[in-house]
């Protein structure tokens, strides 16, 4: 269903379509990550729109280290080289404004025309409001409208989109710190995760991880980010993805598939044909996740959890693993207001009411060597 047209910027009684009887939403797009990760509650706060993630170098033994005898000197002088990858808060702020008759008129019932896909209901005799009726396949409704506070209801859907956009830029946020631009320019843009992982990667499943930088696991034929046809996400892409990260010593401690309906719909039709030897390694919901009930699915790394994420925010031909214990959202907190809060704005003489939602919130992924981009999947 598409959005109201507003007259300018503000919803008008017109436009608001009022009906009788249950109200039924169907949550077609939903924002599991932004829940699970804290949503619009939790998080970090910081005075600040910047902060930084740092990353260490890890040790690396693959043979006998030297021995110490009693009372010696230490057996080496140890250093290890430290980065840093810069975060910050993007500025959200959507609005709803709205006379004060499309706010006082819930009771408002809109006439709708019936034609023949409307069912076997015969044309009735609909008042023309001048004391006559005319034949008509007009239809009055009769009964009460469940939303009884207009502006409360449109503020909610509008706090709804901001969560969708949250999520969005979650994955897709191409970084930008708004600092170099003229005052009162410059757009703030998280760093998406998509982005996150490709810092410093490898250009191909052989090279070493670095430690400190992204990593990827390239699905296509030849294993190489260059060449090689996108294939469908499989059992044995999940594990050599695992392995990786367990080469890049990431901790692993709640590990998330993140992937679309369709690349769930792939996976499963593998492992339910039992190419790779079990049948139905796709677990029921039995795990949560932050309140969120999710998929598993059994690895030789032990069992993942799964999220199937809106393929409209999803980027194209990428699935993730992606650590929960370690990413968090990041508020800017606004003295005297708050991280997330709604603002009147000022309509001056017009008879209308405006207010805003407005938060400044971007995400700490931690380590970019603790996720996973499974890049090329068909």
């Amino acid at each position: 269903m598409a959005a109201i047209t507003l007259t300018g910027d503000t919803l008008y009684s017109q436009k608001i379509n009022n009906f009788s009887g249950e109200l039924f939403r169907v949550g077609g797009q939903r924002t599991p990550f932004l829940s699970a990760t804290g949503g619009l509650n939790g998080g970090k706060v910081l005075q600040s729109t910047f902060w930084q993630i740092q990353a260490a170098d890890s040790h690396v033994v693959s043979s006998e280290p030297t021995k110490v005898k009693e009372g010696a000197a230490p057996s080496e002088y140890l250093g290890r080289d430290r980065v840093a990858y810069t975060g910050v808060t993007q500025i959200f702020h959507k609005g709803v404004k709205m006379t004060y008759t499309a706010m006082a008129t819930f009771q408002h019932q809109n006439s709708f025309s019936v034609n023949a896909a409307g069912g076997p209901i015969n044309t009735v005799q609909s008042s023309d409001g001048d004391g006559t009726t005319s034949d008509a396949a007009l239809l009055g409704l009769a009964g009460s409208n469940p939303i009884v506070d207009e502006f409360a209801e449109q503020m909610s859907l509008a706090l709804e989109k901001t969560a969708r956009e949250v999520e969005w830029f979650a994955f897709n946020g191409t970084y930008a710190d708004g600092a170099h631009a003229t005052p009162g320019t410059g757009e703030r843009e998280m760093r998406g995760i998509s982005e996150y992982t490709s810092l410093n990667a490898n250009a191909n499943n052989t090279v070493a991880p670095t430690f400190v930088g992204g990593n990827i696991y390239w699905n296509g034929t030849t294993g190489n980010g260059a060449t090689g046809d996108a294939q469908v996400i499989s059992w044995d892409a999940i594990a050599n993805s695992l392995k990786r990260l367990y080469d890049a010593h990431a901790p692993m401690v709640q590990p998330v598939l993140c992937i679309t309906p369709k690349q769930l719909l792939d996976l499963n039709k593998e492992l339910l044909a039992g190419t790779v030897g079990i049948t139905g390694a796709i677990l029921p919901r039995d795990r949560n996740l932050a309140g969120i009930d999710i998929d598993v699915i059994v690895t030789p790394f032990g069992q993942i959890g799964m999220m199937v994420i809106d393929p409209n925010i999803m980027p194209a031909n990428n699935a993730f693993i992606l650590d929960f214990a370690f990413i968090q959202p990041v508020f800017t907190n606004i003295p005297g207001y708050g991280t997330v809060f709604v603002r009147d704005i000022d309509q001056n003489a017009d008879a209308k009411v405006a207010k805003g939602i407005y938060m400044e919130m971007g995400y700490d992924f931690g380590p970019p060597s603790y996720h996973l981009k499974i890049a090329k999947v068909a």
